[in-house]
């Protein structure tokens, strides 16, 4: 059961960043926590950390990219 409720999070933190992203195309990281955690704040209270992971696995799954040269911001990458 808390493995399910885990794995929903994930998903719900994924589909949040990418409506983010889709909508704005560049934000830094900290613009991008923010508005993550306040849109998912209506359904749980969201973890910074595993915001962070999410991130990390969606830049590995090439749904964003780091700016080159700004490493603090993230591109949707269409």
């Amino acid at each position: 059961m808390v493995e399910e409720v885990g794995k929903d999070r994930r998903y719900a933190i994924d589909a949040c960043l990418v409506r983010i992203m889709k909508a704005k195309k560049v934000l830094t990281h900290q613009q991008l926590i923010l508005e993550c955690v306040e849109q998912l704040s209506k359904m749980f209270k969201p973890d910074v950390k595993a915001i962070k992971k999410r991130i990390e696995d969606l830049i590995t799954r090439d749904y964003l990219e780091r700016d080159l040269e700004n490493t603090n911001t993230y591109k949707y990458i269409a």
